[in-house]
């Protein structure tokens, strides 16, 4: 790309014969430089800007990726939380059913051991009933004796 210096320097060779007015040719090219000299540094501070916009957008790019890589990241974490509060809740089901089912068996054992207890306590009785009713029908029979 020609810069505002190359055109300023530019030198025309000079025709003999129908040739330009070097005037001309010179003031017009006062004009040209000119206008060129103000693209070329429009051009330049355009190219900044988009040099600028450039890494903005790459910093917001990577900025992006490291979101979407904690997100990913927080995405993985919560998953295994999850499954390990799902193992966890498993294994406190799985105990409390054995607790359960534990403690089930030894009241069984203990309503067994109760009803033993009251059929033992139930034929106590009434061989303590025929004990104090033989007794009273010996006391009776004395008393009837006496008679």
């Amino acid at each position: 790309m020609l810069t505002p210096i190359d055109i300023d320097n530019k030198v025309f060779k000079k025709a003999k014969l129908g040739g330009y007015d070097i005037k001309d040719v010179e003031d017009f090219l006062v004009l040209v430089m000119s206008d060129y000299e103000k693209l070329y540094k429009e051009n330049n501070e355009l190219r900044g800007q988009v040099q600028t916009l450039q890494q903005s957008v790459d910093y917001y790019s990577a900025l992006e990726a490291g979101i979407d890589k904690t997100v990913e990241n927080a995405q993985t974490e919560a998953d295994s939380i999850k499954l390990e509060a799902q193992k966890a809740a498993e294994t406190m089901k799985s105990s409390a059913e054995v607790s359960a089912q534990n403690r089930l068996e030894e009241l069984q054992r203990q309503i067994i051991k109760a009803e033993v207890d009251i059929e033992t306590k139930k034929k106590e009785m009434q061989i303590y009933k025929i004990k104090v009713q033989s007794m009273l029908e010996a006391q009776l029979k004395i008393l009837n004796e006496d008679n």
